[in-house]
C-alpha cells in the first residue's frame, strides 16, 4: 500500500486550516504549479512533507497514512500547537494569538506569516535598494514605538 499524496496534500490543508492547495504551496515554499504537479505524479519531494510537518507539529505517521495521533505534542506546550514561529498557522483558532509555540516564540497566523515570508523575500531578494528601504522603515517605526512606549 502505497501513499497516496492527493490524500497527503488533502491532510496539510485540513490540519493547517489552509482554503487551497496554493496556500499549502506557500507554507513549503513551492509554486502552486509544482504542488499540482506531485499530485498527479503521486508522488512528493520528503523535505516538503517533513517541512509541513514540523511547521505545524503534526506526526509523520498521521500525515502519510492519515492513522495515529495528529499531532506531535511536546510536553511544554500544554496542548497548545507546538509550532516555530515564522512557519506556525493559527488561523481560526481564538485564544492562541500570542501563545508561545515549542522554543518559546509567538505562534503566528496564516496571514502573518505570509507577510513575513513576503518580507524574507524582500530582504533576501538581489535588489539591495528594496532591502535597504524595507530595513529602513522597520528602523523608523521601531524608533517610533520606542519614543511612544516611553513617553
Amino acid at each position: 500500500m502505497g501513499v497516496k499524496y492527493a490524500d497527503v496534500i488533502e491532510r496539510m490543508r485540513w490540519a493547517g486550516k489552509l482554503k487551497n492547495d496554493s496556500a499549502v504551496a506557500r507554507v513549503v515554499g513551492v509554486t502552486p504549479q509544482a504542488l499540482s504537479s506531485c499530485k498527479k505524479r503521486g508522488e512528493m519531494p520528503s523535505d516538503l512533507v517533513l517541512k509541513f510537518s514540523n511547521i505545524f507539529s503534526l506526526s509523520l505517521d498521521w500525515l502519510l497514512t492519515g492513522e495515529g495521533a495528529m499531532h506531535k505534542w511536546p510536553k511544554e506546550t500544554d496542548g497548545l500547537h507546538g509550532v516555530r514561529a515564522m512557519e506556525a498557522s493559527t488561523a481560526g483558532e481564538p485564544g492562541l494569538q500570542g501563545a508561545k509555540g515549542v522554543f518559546g516564540f509567538t505562534v503566528m497566523n496564516t496571514e502573518e506569516i505570509q507577510y513575513v515570508n513576503r518580507l524574507l523575500n524582500i530582504l533576501r531578494s538581489e535588489k539591495k535598494e528594496d532591502a535597504a528601504a524595507i530595513r529602513s522603515a522597520i528602523d523608523v517605526f521601531f524608533k517610533s514605538t520606542e519614543e511612544s512606549a516611553s513617553a
